[in-house]
């Protein structure tokens, strides 16, 4: 709908990427509210409340009669949705034993993927049905209803509603958590170096995967391979495609048959480094059709390192604390891509020689060299994780 929302609201392109930006900025920043919200207030009032202020969000959305309106909508919208991941994190937590948390995470994490690909083709009939304004207003009637359904359903723990617990407290009690300061809290959470090693490699990962992902891997197989954008659209499906299912298989897999968490997390990021070695070298038309294999492993890699990463996190620390470490953790992944997308865009446009609405494949190949060591470093980071017995099975 960028290009209704262009001429409804008389703005230009820079205006639109602020408008679409404000999102990503305000759900990335909200993760460690949201987090310590969660652990304070309990994520079913927390899921609730949030889903509420993305309907308000959406709503004002669907009715801005200018930029600035708009801008607000979205905001709104990115610090309501940041109150859904983290604290149904911390009811899987509860309700389920530890050896199905991170076939739980996968699987939600599959679902945001199916929500991705609805995004898509399923909203652009939307739009030609019910015009853009029409559409945003039905996607916040469903927020709102969703906040309702998180409030009637959802209960922080079994033991609410009268059910025996299904999980054992953390080590230490609840209430010399709970007693503590935010700046005791946050001490004990930067003073864990697993913790500390596990969002720098999230950063270093989604920071390049996302700005590639979502900025430049169109522009590099139209400008390197010659294809049209619907051709690329095809090609790059692979990527989503391989997220899904690797969330989803990897957190199965993973909890099924006790996986060293650690060591499949360098496996990954072992081929996805030898991947990227592959791109720097594909620069003729016959290669083409090799670049689909390996979007499907990027999106596999990446979809099953994040419910692994959680896992890990989980059990770093007491219930008291999972809501604020999860939060900055999925914080990390999303501050990086705020970082790197400019970042790579400037690289882009200072390697080529070619016009600015592409780019040579030797730009392409100075953007890989940075992916490299990007993964690199969280391949290091990630070897660095001290071997206790979390970091072995599930």
């Amino acid at each position: 709908m960028a290009r209704d929302l262009i001429q409804a609201l008389n703005i230009d392109a820079v205006i639109m990427g602020v408008i679409a930006s404000a999102y990503f900025y305000f759900y990335s920043g909200m993760q460690p509210v949201v987090g310590f919200l969660t652990d304070s207030k309990g994520p079913r009032k927390v899921m609730a409340l949030f889903f509420l202020v993305s309907a308000i969000g959406t709503f004002i959305f669907s009715m801005a009669p200018n930029a600035i309106t708009a801008i607000l909508g979205r905001i709104l919208i990115g610090a309501g949705l940041a109150g859904v991941f983290v604290p149904a994190l911390k009811i899987f937590s509860r309700w389920f034993p530890a050896d199905r948390f991170a076939s739980l995470t996968g699987f939600m994490i599959t679902i945001g993927g199916l929500g991705g690909i609805a995004a898509s083709a399923p909203l652009s009939y939307l739009v030609v049905l019910l015009g853009w304004r029409g559409s945003l207003a039905a996607i916040g009637t469903f927020s709102l209803i969703m906040a309702v359904l998180a409030w009637i359903i959802l209960r922080d723990t079994p033991e609410e509603k009268g059910w025996p617990a299904v999980v054992a407290e953390a080590d230490s009690p609840a209430g010399i958590i709970e007693e503590k300061s935010l700046k005791e809290k946050l001490a004990i959470l930067f003073g864990n170096l697993n913790f500390c090693l596990i969002c720098l490699a999230v950063f270093l990962l989604w920071g390049a995967a996302l700005s590639f992902q979502g900025l430049w891997a169109f522009p590099y197989l139209m400008d390197v391979f010659g294809v049209d954008k619907v051709k690329a659209g095809w090609l790059f499906i692979a990527w989503p495609l391989g997220f899904g299912i690797g969330g989803l298989a990897i957190g199965f897999f993973s909890d099924r048959f006790h996986l060293n968490r650690k060591n499949t997390l360098l496996a990954g990021l072992a081929i996805n480094i030898g991947q990227w070695l592959f791109l720097i070298f594909f620069n003729n038309r016959e290669y083409m059709l090799i670049t689909v294999p390996l979007f499907f492993l990027f999106g596999l890699v990446g979809g099953g390192s994040l419910p692994l990463c959680f896992s890990i996190t989980r059990d770093l620390f007491p219930f008291q604390l999972m809501g604020a470490a999860t939060g900055f953790m999925n914080c990390a992944s999303f501050l990086s891509s705020t970082i790197y997308m400019p970042f790579t865009g400037f690289l882009l446009k200072t390697v080529s020689q070619a016009p600015a609405v592409s780019y040579s494949f030797a730009a392409y190949r100075m953007l890989f060299i940075v992916f490299i060591l990007s993964y690199a470093g969280a391949f290091i980071a990630i070897l660095l994780l001290k071997n206790r017995k979390d970091l072995v099975k599930s």
